[in-house]
């Protein structure tokens, strides 16, 4: 499995190329319904008059599905070149530290990845109060884990909860003794929803030497379930030949926090998409660490997520110190 880090050129030049690609599709498809529309619609023996008569209606109905299957090309590429807020831009300086360490087209792609995200999707307050900086950090959170993945599309969510404290599993979160839960991908009825708690969304961002953060953890049990499943196997990035490496590995990774032989969340022996989402929140927030104590675990997720944070970091650290 060879999944490196993607550089922000590339990254842009595959984003462009799926959009090209997206383009030549959509207008295929519209050629071939106009084609069999016409082909239905015309008489055995079809005279001049038949014939611009149907091209008349047909072609405006075929450009119109056109623009309809490219509707979100468009809406993104407008939102791309709109302003990004300044004081959106010092909110991700000062708050998220992935941010911090890409450089400047880097950070360029970040901006307008956030920018979409705020724009496509609902981010409401549930007895409590959201601005600006709760706002950025779930796209942030959004963010963070598809970096590597250009053009990636989060259809499997459409709004996100935010809590003003920890919930129960009926959502129930005022003075509840069993209000434990920091944050969950919804289901059922909760289908295309996420839930998060403010005061762990903000402290996961404030405290990254902690390695907890539920924003990326919830957003990498909703990467780990594009494939359907949440199980711990993120099939969108692991071929079927590595599956059964990247399982024997959680799996001696686990029973190290059992044996008390890791500094892994012990929260991580749940199960294997549980192990997975605090392995992501170790990789990302303190990557120079898990590469030390972890290189195995390190290098997996480097190849699952495309991405090298503890290189970034480095290369960060480097360019302030030659300034």
């Amino acid at each position: 499995m060879k999944h490196e880090a993607i550089s922000a050129p590339s990254a842009a030049n595959a984003r462009i190329r799926q959009e090209h690609l997206t383009r030549i599709l959509s207008g295929v498809l519209s050629a071939v319904i106009g084609i069999l529309a016409l082909a239905v619609s015309l008489p055995l023996r079809p005279s001049t008059i038949d014939w611009a008569t149907r091209l008349a209606l047909i072609l405006p109905g075929g450009l119109g599905f056109y623009y309809f299957l490219t509707r979100r090309l468009r809406q993104r590429a407008a939102i791309r070149q709109a302003p990004f807020p300044d004081q959106w831009r010092k909110i991700l300086e000062q708050e998220v530290p992935f941010y911090q360490t890409l450089n400047p087209a880097e950070q360029q792609r970040f901006r307008e990845e956030v920018h979409i995200f705020l724009q496509e999707k609902r981010i409401t307050g549930i007895r409590t109060t959201i601005d600006d900086t709760v706002k950025l950090l779930v796209a942030a959170s959004a963010i963070i884990p598809i970096f590597g993945f250009p053009g990636w599309e989060w259809d499997q969510i459409r709004e996100i909860l935010i809590y003003p404290h920890s919930f129960n599993d009926h959502y129930q979160t005022e003075h509840r003794a069993d209000a434990s839960i920091l944050g969950m991908v919804g289901s059922g009825a909760m289908t295309r929803m996420m839930i998060l708690s403010k005061p762990e969304l903000l402290q996961g961002f404030r405290q990254p030497q902690d390695r907890h953060n539920v924003g990326i953890h919830e957003f990498t049990h909703l990467l780990d379930k594009s494939d359907g499943v949440v199980d711990g196997i993120p099939e969108v990035a692991l071929p079927a030949r590595a599956i059964k490496p990247w399982l024997e590995l959680v799996r001696r990774e686990m029973e190290n926090i059992r044996q008390g032989h890791s500094d892994i969340n012990p929260y991580g022996l749940t199960n294997e998409a549980e192990f997975f989402a605090v392995a992501a929140e170790y990789f990302f927030e303190h990557p120079e660490k898990m590469h030390q104590h972890h290189p195995c675990l390190y290098d997996m997720l480097r190849k699952i997520f495309r991405q090298d944070p503890q290189s970034r970091l480095s290369r960060a650290i480097s360019d302030m110190f030659t300034l």
